[in-house]
């Protein structure tokens, strides 16, 4: 639905006459962004609990690599149409097209080649519950301290690289004189690590996980945000005297790596923290990345005059919401300072012995640790 929707926004946006027609166009297009949210729940829904880092970061991070081939290659078609004689006007909105024509394939492959999940359609029930959500719901889930710390440490990741694609040509541009042509090679630098690194995050989330439980989770998720936070000062660091682009090019690369595996830790962890409510947590965890994006703009640069505090003040930003990663904690998986499945193996195996009921899918995923420990 929503990728069909896409498609008559797109082909839409491709007769634009005015300013206001474009704004508009805009608005509808970033709807598209909600098809992330349903990709990790889909996701989180269809594999093992054992491999989820893994499989939302490799997703995830693919899709915003999408981002940064999109400035390759829509450049690319409309230089095509160019080379054939078109008007520049012309040759920018049958571009359009290109966009439209995948997802057409894409729809027409999700209705007739995929399934609800891996036993056929879904039902709520498999989330453990009888009715679906309402916005009474959406504001329980927002409500717990945990679900809203994650929302503003997915704020500080994914609402980075969301600036960082804005501000990144300009910055090479202006402060190290690169032409705009190199300045946009250097900033794909950027986005390109989207290839491995989100998936790097969630694959090293899920090796802490198959040895300490939701305890290794947390740790990787602090030491990825905590990473940015300094890698993303650093750069702040780097003007023509000290290094240049070529230094300001390797700090941003390792930036990004740092940046792209705090967005797949951080959707590691989102599918246990109320499984119930998995998709709700999901998306306001989703949108807490726009959020993020909108809070750095504007409270660092669009105002600030300076070309490197910005930088610097978002790193503060990113490392405030690093250090709130220790304050979470569950009963049953623990926190960055306790592990109960510890404790599971110590005890006597008689106590260990627990009755087999049968559970649905998403309540046996924050188990997994413990289960595991057991064994």
């Amino acid at each position: 639905m929503l990728l069909s929707f896409g498609a008559i926004v797109v082909s839409i946006s491709a007769f634009i006459q005015s300013g206001s027609q474009l704004i508009a166009a805009r608005f509808f297009v970033s709807c598209l962004g909600s098809t992330f949210v349903v990709n990790q729940f889909w996701n989180s829904i269809m594999f093992n609990s054992k491999i989820i880092g893994t499989v939302n970061g490799t997703a995830g991070g693919w899709g915003n690599l999408g981002g940064g081939l999109t400035q390759v290659l829509m450049p690319a078609i409309y230089a095509l149409w160019r080379s054939f004689g078109l008007s520049l006007s012309m040759s920018w909105r049958l571009s359009m097209f290109f966009p439209v024509s995948l997802y057409v394939v894409l729809v027409a492959w999700l209705w007739f080649c995929t399934q609800d999940t891996t036993t056929g359609k879904f039902e709520i029930s498999m989330l453990g519950k009888t009715r679906r959500a309402g916005p009474s719901d959406y504001i329980r889930v927002c409500m717990d301290y945990r679900v809203f710390l994650m929302i503003f440490q997915y704020s500080s990741c994914f609402g980075a690289e969301l600036v960082f694609n804005n501000v990144l040509v300009s910055h090479f541009v202006d402060l190290f004189d690169v032409d705009l042509l190199s300045a946009g090679a250097l900033a794909m630098c950027f986005g390109g690590m989207n290839l491995f690194a989100r998936s790097l995050g969630g694959i090293a989330s899920d090796w802490a996980s198959s040895r300490l439980g939701m305890q290794g989770r947390l740790w990787i998720h602090f030491l990825s945000l905590f990473g940015e936070a300094i890698f993303l000062f650093i750069f702040g660091c780097i003007d023509k005297s000290t290094g240049g682009w070529p230094v300001a090019l390797v700090v941003l690369i390792f930036f990004s790596i740092f940046v792209n595996m705090s967005e797949g830790t951080s959707y590691a962890i989102v599918p246990y923290m109320i499984p119930q409510d998995l998709a709700i947590v999901s998306a306001v965890v989703g949108a807490g990345g726009t959020l993020g994006a909108v809070i750095a703009t504007w409270a660092f640069y669009k105002y600030v005059q300076d070309s490197l505090l910005p930088f610097k003040l978002h790193a503060c930003y990113v490392m405030f919401w690093a250090l709130t990663v220790p304050l979470m904690r569950w009963e049953t998986l623990g926190s960055m300072w306790h592990n109960p499945a510890k404790k599971l193996v110590e005890a006597p195996a008689a106590q260990k012995e627990e009755p087999k009921v049968p559970v649905p899918i998403a309540e046996e995923q924050p188990k997994h640790a413990i289960e595991e420990a057991q064994l």
